[in-house]
C-alpha cells in the first residue's frame, strides 16, 4: 500500500530550463557538453513565485541576429511568452514579454511568410488555434485571426496544443493535437490562404493516435533532404523524451510518416529527467539546437497542489 506522506513529497512534478547546442554540421550526436552552447539553471523553486517553466524553445534568424522564444511560467500565473537574442552566440540580451494574454500561453512557433514574421502559440486554455503577427523588431505580437477553434466536450481531457505550420506547393499545413477519451490523437488541417483561409480537416486525419508519438515537440526540421517531426513521449509522465518521424509523404490528398529516431535523449546526462522540444537553425555558419530539460524537484507549489487535490 503506497504511504500517502511519501507520495505527498514524492519528486514528480517536472521543472523546465532551456540549453542550446552548437554543431558545425547539421547532426542528431552532438548533445553533449562539447557541443552545449549555454544552459539555464534551475534555481529559485521555494520563492513565493518560482519559475517553474522555461521551455518549449523556437529559435528564428532575421538579419544578423539570432532570436530565441520561449514559454516563462512562475508559480500559479498562467505562463506568458519570452524573447532573447544574440548577434555572436556570446552575449544574449535581457528576457522581454513578447505576449501575454490572460490565459496561458506556451509553445512560440514563429515562422515567416510572404516576408511577414508571425507566431502560433499554443492556446489551448482559450479552445483555440490563434495567429500573430511580429512588429519590426519581433519584440511584441499583435493579433490577428482564428485559425481553429473548438468547444471541449465531455470526453475532451485538452484541447489544440503545440501548433505547427508547413508550407508546400502553396498549401499551408496546419499540424496539431487534441486529447479525448485519454488519446492523444496528431491532427492535420490545411488551407490555400493563411489570412483568409478556412482550415480543412485532412482526409489522412487524425496521423497518429498515441500518447507516446501524437503531442508535437517543435515544427518540422529538414534533415540532411529528410522531413522530421518531433513528437514528445508523454505516454508514462510528460514530457519524459522526443522522437523524430520521417514525413513520407504529404500533399491534399496523403500523408504517410515512418519512425525516424525513438527516444533522441535517453541515456543522456544533460537531460536527466527528460525533455519535450527541439529546434534546430542555421546562423554564423553553425546548427543551432534549442531544446529544453526536466528535472524533478520539490517545490512548494507542488506540494501545495498535491495537498490541495486531496482535499
Amino acid at each position: 500500500m503506497n504511504n500517502p506522506i511519501r507520495e505527498l513529497f514524492r519528486k514528480r512534478d517536472g521543472v523546465y530550463a532551456i540549453q542550446l547546442f552548437a554543431n558545425d554540421s547539421l547532426t542528431l550526436d552532438g548533445f553533449d557538453e562539447s557541443h552545449l552552447l549555454f544552459r539555464m539553471q534551475i534555481n529559485g523553486l521555494w520563492k513565493p513565485k518560482p519559475v517553474l517553466f522555461r521551455a518549449d524553445p523556437f529559435l528564428f534568424v532575421k538579419g544578423k541576429e539570432l532570436y530565441l522564444f520561449y514559454e516563462l511560467q512562475r508559480g500559479f500565473a498562467p505562463a506568458q511568452l519570452v524573447m532573447i537574442k544574440t548577434q555572436d552566440l556570446k552575449s544574449w540580451t535581457e528576457p522581454v514579454v513578447v505576449l501575454k494574454e490572460p490565459f496561458h500561453l506556451s509553445f512560440p512557433y514563429v515562422f515567416e511568410d510572404n516576408g511577414e514574421i508571425y507566431m502560433i502559440p499554443e492556446s489551448e486554455a482559450n479552445n483555440s488555434i490563434r495567429l500573430y503577427k511580429a512588429n519590426s523588431d519581433l519584440t511584441s505580437f499583435i493579433f490577428v485571426r482564428t485559425l481553429l477553434s473548438q468547444e471541449k466536450d465531455a470526453g475532451m481531457n485538452c484541447n489544440y496544443v503545440d501548433s505547427h505550420i508547413y508550407k508546400k506547393d502553396g498549401m499551408y499545413y496546419l499540424f496539431t493535437s487534441f486529447m479525448k477519451d485519454w488519446k492523444m490523437m496528431q491532427e492535420l488541417y490545411l488551407t490555400d490562404n493563411l489570412l483568409d483561409g478556412v482550415f480543412q480537416r485532412h482526409p489522412s486525419s487524425p496521423i497518429c493516435i498515441s500518447h507516446e508519438y501524437g503531442r508535437n515537440g517543435g515544427s518540422l526540421i529538414d534533415y540532411n533532404g529528410k522531413l522530421l517531426r518531433v513528437s514528445q513521449d508523454c505516454h508514462k509522465d510528460y514530457g519524459e523524451n522526443v522522437s523524430l518521424h520521417e514525413v513520407v509523404k504529404i500533399d491534399k490528398d496523403q500523408y504517410e510518416e515512418t519512425i525516424f529516431i525513438h527516444n533522441l535523449y535517453s541515456s543522456n546526462s544533460l537531460f536527466p529527467d527528460g525533455g519535450h522540444q527541439l529546434n534546430v537553425v542555421s546562423f554564423k555558419g553553425k546548427y543551432i539546437y534549442a531544446t529544453d530539460y526536466k528535472e524533478n524537484h520539490w517545490t512548494w507549489y507542488h506540494i501545495f497542489n498535491s495537498i490541495k487535490k486531496r482535499l
